[in-house]
């Protein structure tokens, strides 16, 4: 999933943000706590010798914790990976990112990562803890019949007038939204 039903706010006073964003607007909806998932198997064996590998499992047993309590990987307003092995965690970025948009998309909410000493489980190199947000749709904005039809009868008259007519192309969006 690329696409996500909050916010992404980006500012252009800050830095450009790579393989995270600055800040986000949560959509209100239901709130999941995804507490933290290592690369531990079915059966509490943590598997995988490297960074990579373990994020890898890690990230799946994310997804699948979020899946099992009704939630997307779009729908994740932060992340917070610990790792025990920051030297080779930076050194695998690409690898690390090639891994994270297998599982996530090329979505990107708040995330930190933080160097740790050591993990609860003494195998662990990596710890994920997420919060997602499953927007309330009974909360959406929906339109009664005449307002649906007023819309429809605005996007007729823009195809006669609008940007193939005799109106100036729209603006393009800013990098502050998504």
């Amino acid at each position: 999933m690329d696409r996500t039903p909050h916010k992404i706010i980006n500012p252009l006073s800050l830095a450009e943000p790579v393989g995270y964003a600055h800040a986000l607007v949560v959509t209100p909806g239901r709130t999941v706590h995804i507490g933290g998932q290592t690369a531990r198997r079915p059966d509490g064996v943590v598997v995988g010798e490297s960074v990579v590998q373990q994020f890898d499992r890690a990230l799946a047993n994310a997804v699948e914790a979020l899946r099992a309590a009704g939630a997307e990987p779009g729908h994740v307003v932060n992340m917070h990976v610990y790792t025990t092995a920051m030297s080779a965690y930076r050194v695998n970025l690409g690898a690390l990112g090639s891994v994270y948009r297998r599982h996530m998309g090329r979505y990107y909410p708040p995330m930190s990562v933080v160097g740790v000493t050591e993990l609860l489980d003494a195998a662990a190199l990596v710890e994920l803890v997420c919060t997602a947000v499953v927007p309330d749709m009974r909360d959406a904005d929906t339109l009664d019949d005449e307002a649906a039809w007023e819309l429809v009868e605005e996007i007729d008259e823009s195809l006669v007038t609008g940007r193939f007519g005799d109106q100036e192309p729209a603006a393009e969006h800013e990098r502050a939204g998504s």
